[in-house]
């Protein structure tokens, strides 16, 4: 009889577990199929000691849920700001690297609107005119936080526009200082990915 009751429990729950089992499968498959690389490049138009510059970033990362993305980025300062310091005539630029993270509040059809945020740490670099090399002169860290409208033109393409603030802390050699070079951006950017 108990055997008989055993077999029973088994053939009655058997199809139970394996559809259980078959549900958390599916969902894992889900979780994981949200985990998605994406690659970036963004161009802004920024103030650098109160003159227009260019300023370049690649990004990169994983998108680990529909609205939020998490990743690193590379910067740079495309063309020197020409200046005077003591006299002499010199170029400044920077360079940096840290984290960013992105959330989409809102998204409709292929339009979406959203919020990324970078945080990173960099060198100025200077070059007195008639100097061979630029030098690493001082280290700083920067934040900044922007607002975007973005576009899906495609599974794997996104283009979008957008403008914020970019703020420093540690500029503090040369008679520069941080002031110098906080500066509000516009940004025109494109990321490689799927939706």
């Amino acid at each position: 009889m108990k055997k008989f009751f055993t077999l029973f429990v088994f053939l009655f729950f058997a199809p139970a577990f394996a559809e259980i089992s078959s549900l958390n499968d599916s969902e894992n498959a889900i979780v994981s199929d949200e985990n998605k690389i994406f690659l970036g490049f963004e161009a802004n138009n920024i103030l650098l000691l109160e003159d227009g510059s260019l300023y370049f970033s690649f990004h990169g990362g994983v998108k680990i849920h529909p609205q939020f993305r998490l990743g690193m980025y590379a910067a740079t300062v495309a063309n020197d700001v020409n200046t005077k310091e003591h006299g002499k005539k010199i170029s400044i630029d920077y360079n940096s690297l840290g984290i960013l993270a992105e959330y989409k509040p809102l998204q409709i059809g292929n339009f979406s609107l959203s919020i990324p945020v970078t945080a990173g740490a960099g060198f100025t670099s200077i070059n007195t005119k008639g100097e061979e090399h630029s030098k690493a002169k001082d280290g700083y860290f920067v934040a900044d936080a922007a607002l975007h409208f973005n576009y899906q033109i495609n599974p794997s393409i996104e283009i979008g526009i957008g403008g914020g603030y970019r703020v420093f802390l540690g500029i503090s050699e040369d008679d520069f200082e941080n002031s110098d070079f906080n500066t509000p951006f516009g940004a025109f950017f494109i990321n490689w990915g799927e939706r």
